[in-house]
């Protein structure tokens, strides 16, 4: 559309240039080319507005961030995340029949997770083995009338033997061999974030009470329909209290157990989070993410499977890789995914390795990545279990 736009306007300058005197073409062409490659130049794979746009936005986020004061009785686990988004807060749903449900929202949207383990445990499952039934999660995205606004799957890894140790340690001898038949990581967590928008079935809001209430009874009973399918199909699922739900944004999110046990103490809690163009740190960790550009041709014995391509990319020498698929049903009620990708470092060093071992194994699998410069807050929220960024 901005090219479209500056095209228009390269030849609107021409045309008044031509009417009010065949002098004034020269200047006008002179503006009208500028104008021409303003609007086909590209800089690190976006258009020059584009560009100008995002660090632009950057520059807001970070004035922004410098005066943001976290409210009193923030969990510290959640502080991270609403460091990022200052509206967000957690909420207990329950019922004497039932076990309660942590809910996560901002006034606009309401999430609640599940936890999704298979069988096997994670040393022991190949990639491949039994990977979570997309189809499922697509057939919740509308329920009984309730229709939510996106399913996000997120994927947590952290490598086996882990990075810090040296290559000549017992530990990394022993474990090499399985490691290189399996590709199984010490830690693998599956999470399937459901993010209902109340605006886009408000006759079942309605018809559950309406407001807040209405809400969360409509995304917890999709929540309920989703868990009970993936338990017939063989997985032990978990709809995560609200104290689970905010350990499990602190897990995504990487941040130090013990710097967030530290924060619990104090009276006056420090800034925990920093964007900049290429990184986003939170505690002493530092994080990269990736939009998913380009997806190679998965399964039909031409490409990887899905399950092994996130295998592939999620295998990677790093402190913590996290997966993000969010599907979304669109206009004519076709589903729409889009993936990123977070790796995570304990140091600039350690994150710029990682960043570099991720896009050769992209490369490999023949996937294209974009690296969100400038976006690293927005991707990051776009990989933490809250149901997919808007």
């Amino acid at each position: 559309m901005q090219r479209i736009v500056l095209l228009e306007i390269a030849a609107a300058v021409l045309l008044v240039g031509w009417a009010v005197d065949p002098l004034a073409l020269v200047p006008a062409a002179v503006v009208a080319v500028a104008l021409v490659l303003l609007a086909f130049a590209r800089r690190r794979g976006r258009s020059v507005p584009e560009w100008l746009a995002t660090a632009r936005a950057l520059k807001v986020r970070q004035r922004r961030a410098a005066g943001t004061v976290i409210r009193p009785g923030t969990e510290p686990g959640l502080a991270p995340a609403v460091e990022c988004d200052p509206s967000l807060r957690t909420y207990a749903y329950g019922g004497r029949d039932r076990r309660p449900v942590g809910i996560i929202g901002d006034g606009t949207f309401v999430t609640a997770v599940l936890q999704v383990e298979a069988d096997a445990t994670a040393l022991r499952a190949e990639r491949s083995r039994q990977p979570l039934p997309l189809g499922l999660v697509r057939d919740a995205l509308e329920v009984d009338g309730i229709r939510l606004e996106r399913a996000q799957v997120v994927l947590h890894t952290q490598p086996a033997p882990a990075i810090q140790l040296p290559q000549q340690s017992v530990a990394v001898s022993n474990y090499a061999p399985l490691q290189a038949r399996t590709g199984a990581p010490a830690v693998r967590i599956t999470w399937i974030a459901l993010k209902l928008d109340p605006e886009l079935c408000p006759e079942a809001v309605a018809a559950r009470g309406g407001g807040l209430m209405g809400a969360q009874k409509c995304v917890v009973r999709v929540a309920d329909h989703l868990a009970s399918r993936l338990t017939g199909a063989g997985f032990r699922t978990t709809l995560l209290n609200e104290e689970e739900l905010v350990a499990a944004v602190a897990t995504s999110a990487c941040a130090n157990p013990l710097v967030t046990a530290e924060a619990g103490r104090t009276d006056t809690p420090q800034r925990r989070t920093e964007e900049s163009g290429r990184s986003w740190r939170c505690d002493n960790r530092r994080h990269t993410t990736y939009w998913v550009r380009r997806w190679p041709q998965l399964g039909g014995g031409r490409g990887p499977s899905l399950p092994q391509l996130v295998g592939a990319l999620t295998a990677i020498p790093a402190l913590a890789t996290t997966f993000s698929l969010t599907l979304a049903r669109g206009e004519r009620q076709e589903v729409a995914l889009t993936g990123h990708l977070r790796v995570t470092g304990r140091s600039d060093d350690e994150l710029v390795a990682a960043r570099r071992a991720l896009e050769h194994a992209a490369r490999q699998a023949g996937a294209g990545l974009a690296r969100l410069d400038r976006e690293q807050l927005p991707g990051v929220l776009a990989t933490l279990p809250l149901g997919g960024a808007r």
